[in-house]
């Protein structure tokens, strides 16, 4: 059952339909994503050989000049996934931390042929004796860049001691660094929710200097659901409580979220839906949400019109949520 929950959560984007042509369509006000995925031909070949179905050329998920023609956001933070080689469902060899400290190179590499336009984000599993080590070589190797956590891959639990003690030396060391985060708070346990937050909260975040942390999908795995209403409601309670410490830069990116199709098990939304969706927005409020696509899922002008004709968000909410990045103060 976890192998086919986890293949659910890392396949979402794999096989939804994404046109291979270049888009003439102008949208000059999206100026960051904040959420693209890449992912090396190395990956691409081992997962095609266990059985993961890709639609699409390879080169939509891999090459670095067709994502950006796919996806005409000015700037975009390149998401790797280097996180996958240290789960047993995805990978029973022994070599596991060298294949993640290639796919890391891989994403640091092909972000240096535009580094004016590209932050990348490379990944680690906070769980293994070797990640601290990884986030100091991938930070020497490029200093403008980003950390992903994806704790549904990991199978991060914050309520396991040893779980929290390893994600919080991994947030510190971040923070030393000046390294924006992107976490995948998600990690599908049924009883995941509010004390979870109220851990990341009270056991790092009010423990730790200051960092910049965009939350993935608005706390959950893609698309909006019970779960997802659960999780902002949980997290603004905590803030209107003045529990969350205003120290720190906490960012929601709407990415994978306002589905107007179906994605791998994951229902796209009804009428009713995107329209309580529209009042989460307005909870959490639009100065802090980031915009982005969680590409190959979407282009940036698929998913900008989404929010604009299905959210109901106006010409002046999407600027607010397009022009800001947690990676990219210096544009």
């Amino acid at each position: 059952m976890r192998a086919i929950i986890i293949f659910f959560c890392l396949s979402i984007f794999f096989s939804c339909n994404i046109q291979e042509k270049s888009t003439t369509d102008s949208f000059d006000t999206i100026k960051f994503d904040s959420h693209v995925h890449l992912m090396s031909p190395e990956l691409i070949k081992y997962w095609k050989e266990i059985g993961i179905p890709f639609s699409k050329t390879e080169s939509n998920y891999s090459n670095v000049d067709t994502i950006l023609n796919n996806t005409p956001a000015k700037y975009i933070n390149l998401i790797g996934m280097a996180y996958v080689y240290g789960n047993p469902e995805y990978y029973q060899g022994s070599d596991g931390a060298q294949k993640m400290a290639n796919e890391n190179n891989y994403l640091l590499e092909v972000s240096q042929k535009y580094p004016n336009r590209i932050v990348p984000f490379f990944a680690v599993d906070p769980l293994k004796e070797y990640a601290i080590d990884e986030l100091d070589r991938c930070y020497t190797i490029n200093s403008n860049s980003g950390l992903k956590l994806h704790f549904n891959a990991s199978q991060v639990y914050l309520t396991e001691p040893e779980h929290l003690k390893k994600v919080k030396q991994l947030f510190i060391k971040a923070s030393a660094y000046k390294l924006p985060i992107l976490l995948h708070f998600d990690n599908w346990h049924p009883k995941f929710g509010k004390p979870d937050i109220e851990i990341l909260v009270d056991s790092i975040l009010n423990k730790i200097n200051p960092i910049e942390l965009q939350i993935a999908h608005f706390g959950t795995s893609g698309g909006f659901n019970e779960k997802t209403k659960r999780f902002i409601d949980a997290f603004v309670d905590l803030k209107d409580k003045g529990r969350i410490p205003t120290k720190h830069k906490i960012t929601f990116d709407i990415s994978a979220v306002a589905l107007d199709k179906n994605s791998e098990g994951v229902s796209k939304l009804t009428e009713e839906e995107f329209i309580e969706l529209s009042k989460y927005v307005h909870k959490i409020g639009v100065k802090n949400i980031v915009f982005g696509t969680d590409y190959p899922l979407y282009r940036s002008n698929e998913y900008y019109s989404i929010l604009k004709e299905k959210v109901g968000l106006t010409e002046k909410e999407l600027r607010i949520i397009t022009q800001k990045n947690i990676a990219h103060e210096k544009f």
